[in-house]
């Protein structure tokens, strides 16, 4: 793809404009002699002007997909910041899914629950025997 800048599409498109305008105020303002030449500033005019706007259009759609992507990559940081400070481990940033699971890691452990013989579920297992 030929990359055009801004400034160039921008003379094109004024270039286009001059000469439409003067095509058209020839037709008004002259004899019919004349009338081929200004059909032809006339259409070389539109040329430029449709080309310009393809180029300003094809430039438009680039950088919306830069602005989509960079959205996308701040949505992805605003999630990565909610993620807690008290971590016992880490967290995974994927920043190829949607914004909404880029993040993932595992919370905080449950605290560990009483059983019914008043021992702790991560301690050693007690085996009582009774008679």
């Amino acid at each position: 793809m030929v990359k055009v800048s801004g400034a160039a599409s921008v003379a094109m498109n004024l270039i286009g404009l001059i000469l439409l305008a003067v095509g058209a105020f020839g037709i008004f303002f002259t004899s019919s002699h004349n009338l081929t030449i200004q059909i032809f500033y006339m259409a070389a005019g539109i040329i430029l002007i449709i080309a310009s706007s393809v180029l300003i259009q094809m430039e438009g759609s680039r950088l919306r997909k830069e602005d989509n992507e960079y959205r996308r990559f701040e949505e992805i940081k605003m999630e990565a910041r909610r993620v807690p400070n008290d971590l016992k481990d880490g967290y995974l940033i994927d920043y190829t899914a949607d914004p909404c699971n880029a993040v993932s890691y595992r919370s905080n452990e449950p605290e560990p629950t009483q059983t019914d013989c008043g021992c702790r579920a991560d301690e050693d297992v007690v085996i009582i025997y009774s008679n």
